[in-house]
């Protein structure tokens, strides 16, 4: 919702309003900047409007004294492009920098190089090479035309955006528990595999666990929500449901004590239990919706949010399937490769079907930075977590977003892959927060 409702609107001025333009227009004005803002095709009203502030783009004849943009054409057309517009001159076509950036054009080309889960490698990418995945870029740019349009009043409002600085923690919950719930014959066949390799501290834990005689290292719930409690912070957690298998390893929608944490967590912050899609999912419509009801079932409402498991996403098709459902967001928008902001957005924003050429209803929440990222990408050291997350807070603050953070259950175990872990995600609460 607009932010500042109570003040004039924008009046934006085209011969007509394409469903790029509209776009562009409503992540610039609506999501970023809060402002109300309406189209008029007519030139001559659009002089004679009383509107306090006003933005041409394009026309055959050029209003006076008014902040006029020419268009690049990116918003007239209907194709992909691989290259951004030109970027970085002043009297840029700052709104079709926004739409190349934001819609993740570069995505959805067939030859758009991906890693073998099929998600797109942004290696390479413009946006990488650009360093604008460092900075929400298209904010920044938002940031630029609002100065641009607003004039004297723009401190003011710029002031109450960067007053809206937040921090979100999301968590995935891949695997609930490292050893209890998952069955006899999952827990039987883990033990004697145990055995036969001779971690005998491995199964005697295992057993100890299961029997319980000491805590599963993956409970790691309790500690979590104290941290968010001391700093005021709502989590939301996203819980895989999927079938086993190579990818998804976590527990069965039917255990009881998957359903018993759900619905525990759920009554401690309503609404913060969430959907963690699994792998196949992304491609597979009748998985989507097997899990789908799986949630659906254990908490006795729908998922409002989503995120898939391994960030796989398949351009279009995925979040397709996820508004037939009635999905309301996506936390999927983020790289597993590098931190930083995908879109080059913190705040949500109205996903844009590029097949479709249309807005859509469900709204894409970005991510900035996940553990697994810093820790199996990255390789930073646990010492060092918290000031590389910082720093891409730093490039948010001045913006007013919003910080999400990707963390997993089991990461705040600090043993195997996480050793050393154990006190770096309360410290990247503090730094960010």
């Amino acid at each position: 919702m607009p932010r500042f409702s109570t003040q004039p609107h924008v009046l934006v001025h085209s011969p007509r309003l394409t469903p790029r333009l509209e776009a562009a227009l409503q992540w610039t004005w609506d999501a970023v900047l809060g402002l109300e803002w309406r189209h008029e095709p007519d030139l001559e009203a659009f002089v004679q409007s009383d509107a306090v502030w006003k933005l041409q783009y394009g026309g055959e004849s050029r209003a006076e004294g008014v902040h006029w943009i020419e268009p690049e054409g990116l918003l007239d057309e209907v194709h992909l492009r691989q290259e951004p517009p030109a970027s970085g001159q002043a009297g840029q076509d700052w709104l079709a920098l926004i739409f190349w950036m934001g819609s993740r054009m570069e995505e959805w080309r067939v030859d758009a190089p991906r890693d073998v889960h099929g998600r797109f490698d942004p290696s390479a990418s413009h946006p990488m090479q650009n360093g604008w995945l460092s900075v929400p870029i298209c904010e920044q740019w938002a940031f630029e035309l609002g100065a641009l349009v607003l004039g004297e009043v723009w401190p003011e409002h710029r002031d109450r955006l960067t007053a809206e600085y937040a921090v979100e923690p999301t968590l995935d919950v891949d695997s609930a528990y490292a050893f209890q719930g998952k069955g006899l014959w999952r827990t039987g066949g883990a033990w004697s595999r145990d055995v036969m390799r001779g971690n005998w501290s491995v199964a005697g834990r295992r057993w100890r666990v299961c029997q319980g005689g000491a805590p599963d290292p993956y409970n790691t719930y309790a500690q979590a929500n104290q941290w968010h409690h001391e700093l005021g912070l709502k989590p939301k957690w996203f819980f895989l449901l999927a079938r086993f298998g190579p990818h998804d390893k976590g527990l069965p929608a039917t255990s009881q004590k998957l359903r018993r944490l759900m619905q525990n967590l759920e009554s401690t912050l309503p609404g913060s239990v969430q959907w963690h899609p699994g792998y196949a999912s992304a491609v597979d419509e009748g998985a989507l919706e097997r899990e789908f009801q799986s949630f659906s079932e254990i908490m006795g409402r729908a998922p409002v949010a989503s995120r898939q498991h391994y960030l796989r996403m398949e351009p279009g098709t995925t979040r397709r399937n996820l508004l037939k459902l009635g999905v309301l967001e996506d936390h999927t928008e983020g790289h597993a490769v590098c931190t930083g902001f995908r879109g080059g957005f913190t705040r949500p924003r109205q996903w844009y079907d590029l097949e479709a050429e249309s807005l859509t209803p469900l709204m894409l929440h970005p991510f900035a930075a996940m553990d697994a990222t810093l820790n199996r990408y990255l390789k930073v050291h646990p010492s060092e977590v918290a000031e590389h997350v910082a720093k891409l807070a730093a490039g948010v603050r001045p913006l007013g977003g919003t910080v999400r953070l990707l963390w997993h259950n089991e990461s705040l175990a600090p043993e195997g892959e996480w050793e050393g872990w154990g006190g770096v995600y309360p410290n990247v609460l503090q730094a960010v927060s």
